[in-house]
């Protein structure tokens, strides 16, 4: 269980996911071997899972993206699901309740690059259909929850 200490420390890392432990420590009043010790645990625990940059894919020519709708049959949806979730192409991916069965959010060069995806998408063994949304804008896409209420 999380303790104001640990809510503290990932509130630092989601400023700052470079931040040294020292760093935090000193903003923290807290020994730097704690904050270490402490981030230790909460990547041994699987609450941290990972430290990844934050790319601006729109800068290296990924100038759209979609998130596309899918509907399985029933008895594929498990393989489907698991040849989706190992697809390059393929950035998020959720089974879902409702209408469809998956969502998966890829990106694109182009609408070449796009339609190329969505026929293979159609082709794939499973899929009865999909449905394609092109993302205009994105006014928010980070990880900032507020955990103040965790503790």
């Amino acid at each position: 269980m999380l303790d104001s200490t640990d809510v503290e420390i990932l509130k630092h890392l989601q400023r700052d996911g470079r931040a040294s432990f020292s760093e935090i420590a000193e903003s923290m009043d807290l020994a730097t071997s704690t904050v270490a010790g402490r981030v230790q645990k909460l990547e041994e625990n699987r609450i941290i899972t990972g430290y990844r940059p934050v790319i601006d894919y729109e800068e290296i020519g990924f100038s759209l993206t979609a998130m596309i709708a899918i509907r399985a049959e029933a008895d594929k949806i498990v393989e489907t699901a698991e040849e989706l979730q190992e697809n390059e192409r393929v950035i998020s991916f959720f089974e879902v309740t409702g209408e469809t069965d998956m969502i998966v959010i890829s990106r694109f060069i182009d609408r070449e690059d796009m339609n190329a995806f969505l026929k293979q998408l159609q082709t794939t063994e499973g899929i009865k259909s999909t449905e394609t949304n092109v993302i205009l804008t994105t006014p928010k896409l980070e990880d900032n929850m507020d955990l103040e209420g965790l503790v």
